[in-house]
């Protein structure tokens, strides 16, 4: 355990990567919503059916609903990705 402690370039690789996911993640909201926005489930829904029944505004709204979700949860996971950096540094420095 001491020789990863000691090791100046895995410190350099993890904030890499932590820098990365948070990238990614932004790259990700912005990239799913507007895709989102430029789907008319309507049109297709007239197209196909025409009972009333609507499966695609159905499907669109429930992936928008589980998106949300994730695009909530996710920064808070990055935040205690951050936090798990610093209080590794901070015991680094303490011990």
């Amino acid at each position: 355990m001491k020789t990863f402690l000691k090791n100046e370039d895995a410190d350099v690789k993890m904030i890499g990567a932590v820098v990365g996911i948070l990238i990614t993640l932004i790259i990700a909201v912005l990239v799913f919503y507007n895709i989102a926005a430029g789907i008319d489930a309507e049109s297709v829904d007239d197209d196909l059916w025409h009972e009333g029944y609507s499966p695609a505004s159905n499907a669109t709204n429930d992936t928008l609903d589980q998106a949300a979700t994730f695009f909530q949860i996710a920064p808070i996971i990055a935040i205690v990705v951050v936090a798990v950096v610093i209080l590794g540094y901070v015991s680094r420095i303490g011990g």
